[in-house]
């Protein structure tokens, strides 16, 4: 009885993870293609306006995030009035962020010199006004790891999206398809959770201490991870310009969307899963480095790969005049990449209910990066910036998660970096094969040249890193740690359900 639970959250958890990751693809995809439409569409200054206004939202919604679905989660103990608390807490934020959004739109409207930012914070204050008016009963779909109904829910957000801003940014030609868009994905996602999970809405208080007991570290964690990662971006929208801020926020994006769709929304997953293994560390081990390996087999060949073919690719879908972003990708993919291997530490620090543990790691993590990227871009500008990001993203965001992996779980640094030992090789060896052939490849004039050359980078690139990688598999002892043997389980799994019927009817 003690091995079936086990195997039957495993298959559960690989089942939620095909959904989900089967929804982060639709998207990221759709994400993707309104970005590529609407870069053709705008300009780079309208992009750089939005995402002031659109950082300064994601600073203060995670400020003041009281992770309250992480609660749930977490808490199997789950009472009625806790969701209701759980709703009426989240309202009274949605409320003050919307009022914050607004007078802060005046003071960056002084700030920057120029009003069209009022308009714009007032716009996007209507999102966190209705994420705050959710159902909270929708949070039992992931509790219960069913990830299909949110699967397709998001999807269906990431359309509404799409269509309004691409159709917005068509007839008006205006940034505000982009605030559009936000907005239109917001009211699809609010009205989904109520047909999905109907809910009457009560407001009561009473179990506020439960619920932000588990996140009151959570909160903090996010102030400073949020400070540390998007300071710089008011600092770059003043001194680069609002035209080079929105070219670099494009890259910035786009790199980000390729490269960490791989894991960010697999945290869902990964969560309530180690939380089900968390009384077991042998089982919780292994797990995390599964999932260790997994995704960084994934993510790390997609930001240096995205790297070697920003070039082609920018040219062929954003155009010459995004130049800047070409950049950006080349600088900043890669890193990201490497940043997968930590993907799954945040959620075995909640499964563990070591969230001051994150906390601890957010604050050393700001104390680095904020003069290193001060310094590189008061210096050195965007190149100056560039650098400073891959130096505190890469070098130090490293060191400071292997250790507070090792904090957690008792896994050296070592241990961590081992399983993962084959996408490094097999990354090195696309990277050779793909510089090889960039010796014979013209330069980029036209989008038949662009088309051509991103075709055989994708090709050659992908055949070298999939084909080492299931070498190194074989010739060291097929390790039940990593990627293939998943990807084995799903295939075997689907083999056998598409079977099935065929062996009824005989």
């Amino acid at each position: 009885m003690m091995t079936t639970a086990p195997k039957q959250i495993g298959a559960k958890t690989l089942q939620a993870s095909f959904w989900l990751m089967s929804g982060v693809f639709y998207g990221r995809l759709a994400n993707l293609a309104m970005t590529i439409i609407l870069a053709r569409i705008l300009v780079p200054a309208d992009f750089g306006l939005v995402a002031l206004g659109t950082t300064l939202l994601v600073i203060l919604t995670s400020v003041t995030d009281l992770s309250l679905a992480n609660a749930l989660i977490h808490h199997q103990d789950v009472k009625e009035e806790d969701f209701h608390t759980a709703f009426t807490l989240g309202a009274i934020r949605g409320v003050l962020l919307a009022i914050a959004m607004i007078i802060s739109g005046f003071v960056m409207a002084h700030l920057y010199n120029d009003p069209r930012l009022i308009g714009v914070c007032a716009g996007l204050s209507v999102r966190p006004l209705l994420s705050g008016l959710g159902s909270p009963y929708y949070v039992t779909f992931s509790k219960e790891l069913e990830f299909g109904t949110v699967a397709k829910n998001e999807a269906l957000n990431y359309t509404a999206q799409l269509v309004v801003a691409v159709g917005i940014a068509w007839l008006t030609k205006s940034y505000w398809a982009i605030v559009a868009g936000a907005l239109a994905a917001s009211i699809t996602a609010i009205s989904a959770t109520y047909i999905r999970a109907p809910y009457i809405p009560h407001f009561t208080l009473v179990s506020w201490r439960k619920l932000t007991n588990f996140s009151v570290w959570v909160t903090l964690n996010q102030f400073v991870t949020i400070i540390g990662n998007r300071f710089d971006n008011f600092l770059a929208g003043g001194m680069l310009g609002i035209a080079s801020f929105g070219a670099y926020n494009v890259g910035n994006n786009i790199a980000a969307m390729i490269t960490q769709s791989a894991f960010q929304p697999l945290e869902r997953v990964l969560f309530p899963s180690f939380a089900k293994l968390a009384g077991n560390k042998t089982r919780l081990n292994e797990a995390f480095q599964k999932s260790q390996a997994s995704l960084f087999a994934v993510g790390f060949p997609m930001g240096v790969g995205l790297a070697l073919v920003a070039e082609p690719f920018v040219y062929l879908t954003l155009g010459p005049k995004w130049g800047i972003a070409v950049t950006v990708i080349q600088f900043i993919a890669p890193v990201l990449g490497m940043q997968i291997v930590f993907g799954p530490s945040n959620a075995l620090a909640y499964a563990l209910g070591a969230t001051r543990n994150l906390f601890n790691r957010g604050i050393v993590l700001l104390t680095f990066r904020v003069p290193i990227v001060l310094a590189g871009l008061y210096f050195f500008g965007l190149t100056g910036l560039l650098v400073a990001r891959v130096i505190s993203g890469g070098v130090i965001v490293s060191v400071v998660n292997f250790y507070l992996v090792r904090s957690l779980t008792g896994l050296s640094p070592w241990r961590q970096l081992f399983v993962t030992w084959r996408s490094w090789v097999s990354g090195g060896a696309m990277v050779i094969a793909l510089l090889a052939l960039r010796n014979f490849s013209d330069p980029i004039t036209t989008n038949f040249i662009a088309a051509k050359m991103l075709i055989e980078t994708v090709v050659l690139g992908g055949s070298v890193y999939c084909c080492s990688h299931a070498l190194l598999w074989v010739m060291s002892g097929r390790s039940q740690i990593g990627i293939e043997p998943e990807i084995l389980k799903a295939g075997s799994s689907a083999l056998g359900r598409f079977k099935k019927p065929h062996h009824r009817s005989v």
